[in-house]
């Protein structure tokens, strides 16, 4: 009794749930939309937006309106993207007002076709937009309207965009050349074939300071550094900024290009930064990408006091020194010769090696 009791009720929850009618499955809704929405432009550049449908079904005509700031941009193409209709077409309207800044089309299918296209996002037109000067305009659609092939209007819903203009400058603000203990303005000797105790080659550390002077963000860029004796490059590296904002700096270090193997009044030797060095972003202005540095000296191993030669007077240098490390009172880096962060008899064997040497 139980049993047929269950199996009743089983029976009767299927049959009911049988009858309830299935909820339709939502549709995704139908666009009209500027893409991309937003655009950052530069002056003097041009930039492509398209108006794209989405999600329609039995397409057979559309019309749009819309309207940008003719201040800010210059519309210098339009025309219908094949594709977004069947063909042939006729064009009701296509008023460009390059004054006002609007721009009205109408175009539909015409017999022998009788169906509308469907699809999930097709390109209907395109724009040509040159930037003129700084600022935002919107890209405002209205008046939009989508029909079938039976003149029903598809509902829809529009998707503005806009293009804002700025500016983008990629410069180099300054080199500085430090020692191993980080000095950003180099104050002392630096020397033609320096090593460290080991004989291995010291390098001296190049900060690259790149600033972006404009509003817009630079995507990634490269930066050279080029080190030139006389007019011959001696030595370069390259080193990669993966963006940088508007109004941002950043510092680079170059921590393996820098070596000189000559000595050299100021000027003699060069160091040559290139901001954009592999060309990829677009600026604003290009000329002011390079600096260069030249208003330093190289001299010999030894000369602490940087007057071209070693004798007592860098002796009594080192002495002063003598036993000094980083932080206590006597320390000088210059006589830190072999860059062990102590001045011992090591150093000094390096300025007896060098003794009465001129340049």
């Amino acid at each position: 009794m139980k049993t047929k009791t269950i199996l009743t009720l089983l029976i009767i929850a299927a049959m009911t749930f049988a009858l309830v009618p299935m909820m339709p499955t939502k549709a995704a809704d139908t666009q009209m939309k500027v893409v991309p929405i937003i655009n950052n432009a530069l002056i003097g550049q041009e930039y492509t937006v398209f108006i794209n449908v989405t999600d329609v079904t039995d397409l057979y005509a559309w019309e749009f309106q819309l309207t940008y700031n003719p201040l800010i941009l210059d519309l210098t193409y339009n025309n219908i993207v094949t594709g977004g209709l069947n063909t042939p077409t006729t064009t009701f309207e296509d008023d460009a007002n390059e004054t006002s800044g609007k721009l009205w089309w109408a175009v539909s299918t015409t017999y022998n076709t009788t169906s509308g296209i469907s699809y999930a996002e097709h390109a209907i037109f395109e724009l040509h937009f040159k930037a003129l000067a700084t600022g935002t305009s919107s890209l405002t659609l209205s008046d939009t309207i989508l029909s079938d092939s039976g003149a029903n209007a598809i509902t829809h819903t529009t998707v503005n965009g806009q293009i804002g203009v700025g500016t983008l400058d990629l410069t180099v603000t300054s080199i500085a050349i430090r020692n191993m203990y980080g000095n950003a303005t180099w104050t002392y000797s630096i020397y033609a074939n320096d090593t460290y105790s080991n004989l291995s080659t010291f390098y001296y550390s190049v900060i690259v300071t790149v600033q972006n002077t404009g509003t817009l963000a630079a995507g990634s860029f490269k930066v050279k550094l080029e080190v030139f004796y006389v007019a011959a490059l001696e030595s370069s590296g390259e080193l990669t900024v993966a963006s940088l904002g508007g109004s941002a700096t950043k510092e680079l270090n170059f921590t393996n290009v820098f070596s000189p193997t000559h000595t050299g009044i100021a000027g003699v030797y060069s160091l040559k930064a290139t901001v954009d060095s592999a060309y990829t972003v677009v600026e604003d202005n290009e000329a002011n990408n390079v600096l260069t540095k030249n208003d330093f000296v190289v001299t010999i191993m030894g000369d602490i006091n940087g007057d071209k030669k070693i004798n007592i007077l860098d002796g009594v240098k080192l002495s002063l020194a003598f036993a000094g490390t980083p932080g206590s009172i006597q320390w000088n880096v210059a006589a830190d010769l072999n860059h062990d962060n102590v001045i011992n008899v090591l150093d000094a064997t390096r300025i007896s090696i060098h003794w009465g040497e001129s340049w």
